[in-house]
């Protein structure tokens, strides 16, 4: 590929960023509850990463366990699970993301929630949630891209 081409492609992927960023922050100015805000952050990062749903977990520091404050798809109840179990707890206790091609095959795979739901998990992306002190608060789960 020559240079142009690769400057027109890194143009192109750069203007798509910001039209992004542009959307979210639209999105964003008009959300008033911390609720609507976090909703609106899994519906983005399901709908960009073309996952079939998304979960954000946070930390209670009371029970040592990561909780769903916003579920795509948990229409049951609030998911619970250990701060240190399954991905979300590995990527909450490491710090680091990590993305998982093959649930099943993943010894940290907690199938515990697919077993109660009856949602079958193929693949997960998992990011630590981070306070502006780099502290990790929470993690945000996407499923199935």
């Amino acid at each position: 590929m020559t240079g142009s081409k690769k400057r027109a492609q890194t143009h192109r992927k750069q203007f798509q960023e910001m039209e992004l960023l542009l959307r979210v922050a639209k999105q964003v100015a008009v959300i008033e509850t911390l609720d609507e805000l976090l909703s609106t952050i899994v519906d983005i990062s399901a709908t960009e990463t073309g996952a079939d749903r998304g979960t954000l977990f946070l930390n209670d520091e009371n029970t040592g366990e990561l909780y769903s404050r916003i579920a795509q798809g948990a229409k049951f109840r609030e998911i619970r699970i250990l701060n240190n179990q399954g991905i979300a707890g590995y990527v909450f206790t490491k710090g680091d993301g990590v993305i998982v091609q093959d649930a099943y095959a993943d010894p940290r795979f907690d199938r515990t929630i697919d077993e109660e739901t009856g949602y079958v998990t193929e693949n997960v992306l998992c990011a630590p949630i981070r306070t502006v002190k780099g502290e990790v608060i929470g993690v945000l789960q996407m499923l199935n891209k």
